[in-house]
């Protein structure tokens, strides 16, 4: 089962240097997942300035559509 978890609007996005991510494209937006194992690292500089480091466990998808991210993974 897959479901959203986290929803963040964000203004700009950058993986952290030294993370692996395959990435892939389909009708919902562009797709990135986390390949190092056991998490890669992601900052999201959110619209009103701020910035978030976020640690993406492997095999979870995010989504980047317009100015929003989706954060997918499977229910534990």
């Amino acid at each position: 089962m897959v479901y959203s978890y986290q929803v963040v609007k964000f203004q700009t996005i950058s993986f952290v240097q030294g993370t692996n991510w395959s990435q892939s494209a389909n009708d919902k937006g562009v797709l990135y997942k986390s390949l190092k194992d056991p998490f890669s690292k992601l900052i999201v500089q959110s619209n009103n300035g701020s910035k978030k480091l976020y640690r993406v466990p492997r095999d979870r998808t995010v989504i980047v559509t317009n100015d929003t991210i989706h954060f997918l993974g499977e229910l534990a």
